[in-house]
């Protein structure tokens, strides 16, 4: 019974972060970390750790995490449950959207609503680096100048050269295993 509770709870969980991930899973740090720890699934160190492996494999970063973290808390049952939990409100409320939309082409309240929705998402990514950036750039309290060094060389690679983020976060786990 209590493994069918674990799941039920990894359920609920996964679909309320779907149905308020907005601007894709970076967007979505915050509420699934603080979802994890209140739910008593994962520590904040161990979530960074699942959200750094979820970035380094292929698809969607929610996605990774939410199988993984379902694998963790209850086996293959769980990695299921969590996935799917997680794409189900996508799915519904796509279907629901595209009707709307397409009778809305060009309402002036529907390009307000999306203009809102991008600043919120660009906000909540902005947190998301905020988090990522304080668990790894101070650790027990030192400022670490290396991985800040690193961050900043890859941002602005990011920025002005366009290169394949694949290529970069290979290149940038090389350099920190031989500088670290």
């Amino acid at each position: 019974m209590e493994y069918f509770y674990t799941l039920l709870k990894l359920f609920t969980m996964y679909f309320k972060i779907g149905l308020f991930n907005f601007g894709g899973g970076l967007a979505s740090i915050p509420l699934l970390q603080r979802e994890l720890e209140k739910n008593g699934f994962m520590s904040y160190n161990e979530f960074f750790d699942v959200l750094s492996i979820s970035q380094m494999t292929p698809g969607a970063i929610a996605m990774n995490t939410a199988t993984f973290v379902g694998n963790k808390v209850a086996g293959l049952p769980g990695a299921i449950v969590a996935t799917f939990a997680l794409a189900l409100p996508s799915i519904i409320v796509m279907l629901i959207l595209v009707k709307i939309l397409k009778k809305l082409e060009d309402n002036l309240y529907k390009k307000s609503i999306f203009f809102i929705l991008k600043s919120l998402t660009a906000g909540l990514i902005l947190y998301a680096g905020y988090m990522i950036a304080k668990v790894t750039w101070i650790v027990e309290g030192r400022i670490e100048m290396k991985t800040i060094s690193i961050s900043i060389i890859v941002f602005l690679i990011a920025y002005k050269k366009k290169i394949n983020p694949v290529i970069l976060i290979v290149s940038s786990g090389f350099i920190g295993y031989i500088i670290l």
